[in-house]
């Protein structure tokens, strides 16, 4: 004998109405809102990072505004035009005592013997420095970032022409600096718990680092850093993955040739939106839970007294006339159906007692 095929019947038919009834809106708005809140987050996550990078790149763009105008206004002097050692000093002593990040002023001939300096010590040679052939090329500044022996960290050689009176160019002037005051810029830049800037120079070569652990050692290469290779990153910030976890990033070219880069952990940066969806998840399942339980009554509390009145027309059907009828005193429309069977079984009694009077 076959199976009976299943079939919805009231119950079920029922219980799947009322969930779809206040599932489907709550799940759509959910949705749409969910929409709408990460494409509001998205924004405000951009516009911090854009809005940090901008600060920190005028913050440094300010540091070396400093030290061009100090030195363009000293390469400009009578005595530093004349490249003699003894005029020049003195003027380099001052400079060197007036900014306590400077610790080396001094300047050099043409053929890249050094003329003069601050520090009174042993004259060098600097023709093979890359900021002493850069102005000697005709650039009107020279960059390059160095490992102090002094102190053994990144240092800024900054240098500038040198011109007599008739614009001829006779010499370099040149300042190495400490970046201490950049570092402290780069370090206080925080976004959060995870948020952090990084400052490259020209070779993509470490100055600063927001977080210094990270860094193995000095003017350590991040050429191969995933977020200088993304696709438009320097004009919106995005997301990469670095480690197994991801990372938004925005990226910055600096007037000095330097990058600038700043990022922070997507979870942490979507962490509302995920709390949001979280809580709006728990939401509809309580909901779910709680309409079927609803649904499962109702459910019950219809469908029974149906089954009550189906069995009652079955033994009506095989000749059972000796049957009770509960529902009749109801006043909806179960109790309708009860008594219209209860009417159908005395028309059916009838009908079978008028039969054997005639057999």
């Amino acid at each position: 004998m076959g199976k009976t095929a299943f079939s919805l019947n009231i119950f079920h038919k029922l219980c799947l109405t009322l969930l779809a009834v206040s599932l489907v809106p709550l799940v759509s708005l959910w949705y749409v809102g969910s929409r709408e809140a990460q494409g509001v987050l998205t924004y405000n996550i951009s516009q911090n990072l854009v809005g940090t990078t901008n600060t920190v790149a005028a913050s440094i763009g300010g540091w070396d505004d400093t030290n061009l105008r100090v030195l363009r206004q000293v390469a400009k002097l009578d005595d530093i035009r004349s490249m003699k050692a003894e005029r020049q000093n003195p003027v380099l002593k001052t400079v060197g005592a007036s900014y306590e990040w400077l610790s080396l002023v001094y300047t050099i001939a043409a053929d890249g013997a050094n003329i003069g300096r601050n520090d009174d010590k042993p004259q060098l040679q600097y023709a093979d420095r890359v900021y002493f052939k850069t102005v000697m090329e005709g650039k009107e500044n020279g960059r390059q970032v160095i490992i102090s022996k002094t102190s053994g960290k990144p240092a800024l050689a900054l240098s500038g022409p040198i011109r007599d009176d008739t614009g001829q160019l006779v010499g370099v002037l040149a300042m190495t600096m400490n970046l201490d005051v950049v570092s402290k810029i780069i370090a206080n830049t925080r976004i959060g718990s995870t948020g952090h800037a990084i400052l490259l120079d020209a070779e993509n070569k470490v100055i600063a680092h927001g977080q210094p652990e990270r860094i193995k050692n000095v003017l350590q290469d991040l050429g191969r850093h995933p977020a200088l290779a993304l696709d438009g990153v320097s004009e919106r910030p995005t997301v990469y993955d670095a480690d197994g976890k991801q990372v938004v990033a925005f990226v910055r070219k600096l007037p000095q040739g330097w990058t600038l880069l700043v990022e922070q952990d997507y979870d942490e940066a979507y962490a509302a939106l995920r709390a949001m969806q979280r809580n709006a998840l728990i939401l509809i399942v309580l909901t779910a839970a709680l309409v079927g339980l609803v649904a499962f009554f109702l459910g019950k509390q219809l469908s029974r007294p149906i089954n009550q009145l189906t069995a009652i027309a079955h033994e009506l059907s095989t000749g059972n006339f000796d049957v009770n009828i509960p529902q009749t005193g109801r006043g909806d429309e179960i109790g309708e159906l009860a008594r219209a069977i209860e009417r159908l079984g005395i028309s059916i009694r009838l009908a079978m007692d008028r039969l054997r009077k005639k057999a």
